[in-house]
């Protein structure tokens, strides 16, 4: 019998340590404590929401130091990829708690119909509202500044990053890795798996030229309004380098504030490079946000 009560008891207590906090706010907003194994456990706090954009329950991530003196800069990320490829698991969940240990707000979004999200993809439609009213939602914490704000877009992201400025939202600072610039340039350069799910999800370029059109910054470079960090791989085979230099040609000629770093030989994630990237987009944003400094580890 003892045995036995020592058995429940030890399952008791594992059942509480792998248990998941669910917090409902007065907003609406769903909070869900992830308990994420990591070396920034014991610095940051993880929370996986559930909030309304356009009327659909959208899924998305908050990171937060657990100790802070004051309101923190806000920073957003983008996600690439596509449906549930690429979409934040645990291992971009580590990158982004290692932004948060240096003392940022962290927030990012599935997007509509991924990762448990309502509704449905539009792959730069629709679904920038989704990062959009995340921002503002993120904007009213107690415990961030909503006038220090930077942004990190990745590949789709980067496109969505762009079309965020294209719909007013302004950032001190934001940085793209691997962006797309040229949609059209982007479905020519994929496989026949992607082209089947752009068609489904925007159209065919041929017929849908103006979405087509609508998603590709090259085609409205006049709207970028935040200081620009473009970084990109020489050897990247998602998305071509020559979508960043078509980009970086028309921002120095409208005199927009930005820096282009190409790195030679490397890949579309540019894994060869990750601490001198990363060490770039700190320093970008330290550099418009002062009270941050920069102290980047591996």
């Amino acid at each position: 019998m003892k045995k036995l009560s020592f058995v429940m008891v030890m399952a008791l207590i594992a059942a509480a340590l792998t248990l998941t906090a669910f917090f409902t706010k007065p907003d609406g907003i769903i909070k869900e404590k992830v308990y994420l194994r990591s070396p920034y456990t014991q610095g940051v706090d993880v929370h996986k929401i559930t909030y309304m954009s356009d009327g659909l329950k959208i899924k998305g991530f908050l990171l937060k130091p657990k100790e802070s003196k004051g309101k923190l800069p806000l920073l957003v990320y983008n996600r690439g990829g596509m449906h549930d490829y690429g979409s934040v698991n645990n291992k971009r969940l580590l990158y982004l708690s290692s932004w948060a240990q240096k003392g940022y707000v962290v927030v990012t979004t599935q997007y509509r119909g991924n990762g448990g999200s309502e509704g449905k993809e539009t792959y730069g439609g629709n679904d920038v509202n989704d990062i959009v009213n995340l921002i503002h939602y993120a904007e009213k914490l107690p415990y961030v500044h909503p006038e220090q704000k930077v942004v990190i877009g990745y590949s789709r992201g980067g496109m969505m990053t762009y079309l965020l400025m294209k719909n007013g939202i302004h950032f001190n600072a934001a940085a793209v890795i691997s962006g797309i610039t040229d949609m059209f340039q982007f479905y020519d350069g994929r496989g026949a798996n992607v082209k089947k799910e752009l068609r489904k999800m925007v159209g065919s370029p041929t017929e849908e030229k103006e979405k087509y059109k609508s998603r590709s910054v090259v085609f409205w470079s006049d709207k970028i309004n935040s200081p620009l960090l473009i970084l990109h791989g020489t050897k990247d085979k998602k998305v071509h380098y020559s979508q960043a230099e078509k980009l970086v040609t028309q921002l120095k000629e409208r005199d927009k504030e930005h820096k282009y770093v190409l790195y030679k030989g490397d890949d579309h994630p540019l894994n060869q490079h990750f601490k001198e990237y990363n060490k770039e987009i700190e320093e970008w944003f330290a550099s418009h946000l002062p009270k941050v400094s920069s102290t980047f580890d591996e």
